[in-house]
């Protein structure tokens, strides 16, 4: 094997799950060289940290939502001159991209399975306009899903699913979680409060996720909202961005609980704000793999989590968390009421999330055994060309 390049494709590399999920990825990948190629104009916070890790970033900036056509024509002028021998893509529009232009190279194709995207409970948060432009989609990813040679789900919970929305054989189909530098967060020191305007009489409650719907954010406001008329002194922190920040804040004001929320927007320290906080909280409708929630885990910070299959797969009730009923934001406020009111179970609840975290989704060996995925399936691909 003596081209030993894989070139990743990312529509953005700005500050969300999936781009920090490749980012950690790269960072530790040891046996090929890694070329990295952006396809759309974005804010891309994380470039320094791409461009440091990989060999070669290419930015394509294109300003269209879609734009298939000229990225098209641009990632066949960059497989040309790399010439990997490999390409793994990442979210949708670029696994389309990639399921257009890479077949033609025979090269091997990688597609991540990174959410539940056509779950019902996805649709229930949707408009009529919004459901038919979500089935065109899938559409548009079942008939093109048989080009890719294999799919890597984040967790177990959304392998039938997405075998069922897109037709992936099961064979085409491994998991492979996402991971996180566990030193990272235990070399993490605490931001200071009073940076943040807080006190160190303050109980912290943090989310961190995109500012949307469907990660949760009604229950949440209205969680919150009832534990404040018993726990004055809670405080809440938003660490991210989202379409819906704006309408966020207004509810904020609406409910007159403005005063006791921080919306920080996008961070990178996101370990020392972790490590600064007392209650993780989690509402998400639906997902994959949630990356934010190992993160919460390495960060020994107590979760309280929506009971999304996603989730379950690695939170057991007051075993390493606290779940509450997706969507009920009076089991939200319970749950986090009687964590508060049983301090003590705090310690078990950390050690435990903190022990499997280690175990299960440390980023070398995630990083491992993407590898041994990259190397069976060039293996494959490579002897298949010989017949």
């Amino acid at each position: 094997m003596n081209n030993k390049k894989i070139l990743y494709v990312l529509d953005t590399i700005s500050i969300g799950g999936a781009e920090l999920s490749v980012l950690e990825l790269i960072k530790n990948i040891q046996e090929f060289d890694i070329i990295v190629c952006v396809i759309y104009k974005a804010k891309n916070e994380l470039l320094i940290e791409f461009n440091h890790y990989a060999k070669n970033l290419i930015l394509f900036n294109i300003p269209h939502r879609f734009g298939f056509f000229s990225a098209s024509i641009k990632l066949k002028r960059v497989i040309q001159q790399e010439r990997p021998i490999l390409v793994h893509a990442n979210h949708f529009r670029s696994e389309i991209i990639a399921r257009i232009v890479v077949p033609s190279f025979k090269i091997p194709l990688v597609c991540t399975l990174i959410s539940d995207s056509h779950s019902k409970d996805r649709y229930n948060l949707l408009s009529k306009k919004e459901v038919i432009k979500l089935e065109f989609y899938r559409f548009i990813n079942k008939v093109t899903a048989n080009r890719a040679n294999l799919f890597l789900s984040v967790s177990n919970a959304i392998v039938i699913p997405n075998m069922k929305y897109l037709g992936i054989p099961k064979g085409k189909i491994k998991v492979i979680p996402n991971g996180r530098d566990v030193c990272k967060y235990n070399n993490a020191v605490p931001i200071e409060r009073t940076s943040l305007n807080l006190s160190s009489e303050d109980i912290l409650i943090v989310s961190n996720s995109r500012v949307i719907r469907s990660k949760g954010f009604d229950e949440i406001f209205m969680a919150f909202n009832v534990l404040l008329q018993n726990f004055r002194n809670i405080k809440l922190i938003i660490v991210g961005d989202g379409f819906d920040m704006s309408y966020y804040k207004s509810i904020c004001n609406k409910l007159k609980i403005e005063e006791s929320v921080t919306f920080l927007g996008r961070r990178k320290d996101i370990p020392e704000i972790l490590k600064a906080c007392d209650i993780f909280w989690f509402a998400s409708h639906y997902e994959g793999s949630p990356g934010v929630v190992i993160e919460g885990m390495l960060s020994k910070i107590p979760i309280i989590a929506s009971d999304i299959n996603p989730n379950i797969e690695n939170l057991v009730h007051k075993n390493n968390s606290l779940l509450f009923k997706m969507g009920d934001y009076l089991d939200l406020a319970s749950q986090t009421r009687f964590l508060l009111e049983n301090w003590s179970l705090k310690s078990k609840l950390t050690s435990n999330a903190y022990d499997l975290a280690k175990q299960k989704f440390d980023i070398r060996t995630i990083a491992r055994n993407h590898e041994i995925e990259y190397k069976a399936l060039i293996e494959s691909y490579l002897n298949l060309k010989t017949f």
